[in-house]
């Protein structure tokens, strides 16, 4: 018999066949689904990544201090990169409130934003998928300035109150050059054989000079006619909510006189007429006038968008002769000969005095100041002063910041380099038709501080502090001290913990008459500083190498009495003479994870006086002389970042 054919069973593999299709087909499109929505799921996070970090570098700069401006700033750019805020200005937001910015404070100096946003499905609907929220956030850090100089309300001594640890601030002529210790205001023009530690390596720079930190030819600063283009010494003022302050210069002019560092009855002074100028006998191109710019500052991260709101020029004056009858040039037009003497009985009230740069009126016309009339006539209104103090609202909730710029102009008051001037420096009066070399050998010291108004008292009225380098001039004296310290710069605690700072010092330790030896100390006043590495970086800064074969380089990390610091360098030999003149050392050191003022009292932001490194001098006994020296000290990088 012929076996039957078993249709059925050909009928059931067919209906498998086709619920194995349906089932693949399914699955394919959940797969061509999947890489089509998850792609655009993918796109949509890498958008968010990209906005909040954007967002978060845009308002970290407001930091440490003003949250409600990097608040503002960090919403306006998530918003410029597709992402505005429908939630409650960045605190908080609702069910379904997309896209949402969230932005939070980690710590003082740290800015967190958070994106949210709902990304909807094609393909994956249709099995079941909806709308899903895609998250990102990144956090961006701000390292705050580094407070150059001592702590308070005051830079700088007056005569009264100089000591032997004492400093003022300092800053060269022109026509100086940089052996003399000031790195940044001296003509790159100016040649001497001086610098170097055989005395063979020019003080000039083979390469690019020098610059401010702050500076339009740096271009850190918004170019500025009236002011020196390499930049002048600047200074931070902030005053917390409620404050009120005046600002003061102590003895504003240059007010060349017999103090030059030679006297037994005073020592210590201000050395503004010694060797190097010419006093009596210079003509008026050796003078260096001094000008004095306020600046309102609206972020602490970029001096570009200063905005100036006062100055106040103050023309030199030479007191030589005795402080109750001096001389001046009256000022004129620039180049050309140099007037006649113009001889004053009487003080001058600006001679060693405090003397407000923001308010003060010359009482005379003989009184050598900025709106005294070039042609001898009484003094005149000036559209440039600030006339009035400077505050901060009690209603404030953040501090406000100013910044003053101290520049050394020629003697008549002209700009040596003017802000606007896109390439090198055009000599001063060089050719002058009664003699001099055309540049000012003026050696300018001065001391910054705030006041209460009406009073000489500051409490909390707000603090000054130098920004990113300085100038100063301190006194040695072996036989009475040593070794002594002076405060040099003070760091956020917590922003710069763990962070590797430079410290860059110019020409320090030339002090003359035996050995000379300085440090790095952290605040608790007893730990020497732990530094990464040392370097000789030779006469210039901005490029030139140190000189070859230098023999002292060795001298790096040693310190007198067989002890031992690794941030601590020989600068004089036994016999006084200069090791680095004229030439950078750097210095790399490490900041510790935490660490403390005297009496281990941990350092806050808050309290400044507890927070500072310091500068330590080791000096032979016969060691008197005086120390002119420059500082940066900068972070290793940019000081807004992401953090990883």
């Amino acid at each position: 018999m012929r076996p039957q054919p078993n249709r059925p069973a050909r009928r059931s593999a067919k209906g498998q066949a086709m619920a194995i299709f349906a089932l693949v087909s399914v699955l394919l499109f959940v797969v061509a689904g999947l890489a089509v929505d998850a792609g655009s799921s993918y796109l949509t996070s890498n958008k968010l990544e990209r906005a909040a970090a954007a967002a978060a570098l845009a308002g970290v700069a407001y930091l440490p201090g003003d949250f409600p401006d990097a608040n503002n700033a960090a919403l306006v750019e998530a918003a410029r990169d597709g992402f505005p805020n429908a939630g409650s200005n960045g605190a908080s937001c609702a069910a379904n409130q997309f896209p949402c910015v969230l932005t939070s404070q980690p710590k003082t100096n740290e800015l967190k934003v958070q994106i949210s946003t709902s990304v909807s499905t094609i393909f994956l609907r249709l099995v079941g998928f909806g709308a899903h929220t895609v998250v990102r956030s990144e956090t961006a850090q701000y390292l705050p300035p580094i407070s150059l100089g001592q702590p308070g309300s005051q830079q700088g001594a007056d005569l009264s109150s100089l000591g032997v640890t004492g400093y003022f601030e300092r800053q060269e002529g022109w026509g100086n050059p940089r052996s003399e210790g000031d790195a940044f205001t001296p003509t790159p023009d100016q040649n001497s054989n001086a610098c170097g530690p055989s005395g063979t390596d020019s003080c000039n720079a083979s390469s690019a000079p020098d610059y401010h930190a702050i500076s339009a030819a740096d271009q850190t600063a918004t170019p500025d006619a009236t002011l020196e283009y390499q930049g002048g010494n600047n200074y931070l003022i902030d005053l917390p909510p409620g404050a009120s302050a005046d600002l003061q210069v102590y003895n504003p002019a240059f007010a060349a006189d017999t103090c030059d560092g030679s006297q037994t009855s005073a020592p210590y002074c201000y050395h503004e007429d010694d060797s190097s100028f010419g006093g009596t006998g210079a003509v008026c191109t050796e003078y260096s006038a001094m000008e004095y710019t306020l600046f309102s500052v609206s972020t602490l991260s970029s001096r570009l968008s200063d905005s100036k709101v006062g100055q106040e020029v103050f023309y030199p004056y030479n007191a030589s002769s005795s402080p109750t009858s001096y001389f001046y040039y009256k000022p004129g037009a620039n180049g050309g000969s140099c007037p006649s003497q113009t001889t004053v009985s009487g003080t001058n009230p600006t001679y060693h005095q405090w003397i407000s740069v923001l308010t003060y009126n010359a009482t005379n016309a003989t009184d050598p100041e900025n709106h005294n009339a070039a042609s001898g006539g009484a003094p005149a209104a000036d559209s440039n002063r600030f006339n009035g103090t400077i505050s901060n609202p009690a209603g404030a909730t953040v501090d406000k910041y100013y910044r003053l710029e101290v520049d050394s102009l020629q003697w008549n008051g002209w700009p040596t380099c003017p802000g606007t001037s896109a390439g090198p420096c055009a000599l001063p009066d060089s050719t002058v038709a009664n003699g001099g070399n055309g540049y000012s050998d003026a050696h300018k010291g001065y001391a910054v501080r705030l006041v209460s108004p009406g009073t000489s008292v500051c409490t909390s009225c707000g603090t000054v502090s130098a920004m990113d380098d300085m100038t100063v001039f301190t006194p040695v004296n072996g036989a009475s001290n040593p070794q002594f310290a002076i405060p040099l710069f003070s760091i956020d605690p917590t922003a710069y913990a763990g962070e590797t700072i430079n410290v860059d010092l110019f020409d320090v330790g030339d002090v003359g008459g035996g050995a000379a030896y300085v440090g790095l100390r952290e605040p608790d006043g007893v730990t020497w500083a732990t530094a990464n590495s040392m370097t000789d970086l030779g006469a210039d800064l901005a490029g030139s190498s140190p000189p070859s074969g230098n023999p002292n380089v060795s001298t790096l990390g040693t310190w007198p009495a067989g002890g031992s610091c690794d941030a601590c360098y020989q600068t004089a030999n036994g016999g006084g003479g200069a090791i680095y003149q004229g030439q950078w050392v750097q210095i790399q050191i490490q900041i510790p994870a935490s660490f403390t003022g005297p009496g281990g009292v941990a350092c806050t932001t808050t309290g400044t006086s507890n927070c500072y490194w310091s500068l330590v001098y080791d000096v032979a006994s016969n060691a008197t002389a005086g120390d002119t020296f420059s500082v940066e000290v900068g972070f290793s990088g940019s000081p807004d970042h992401l953090l990883p």
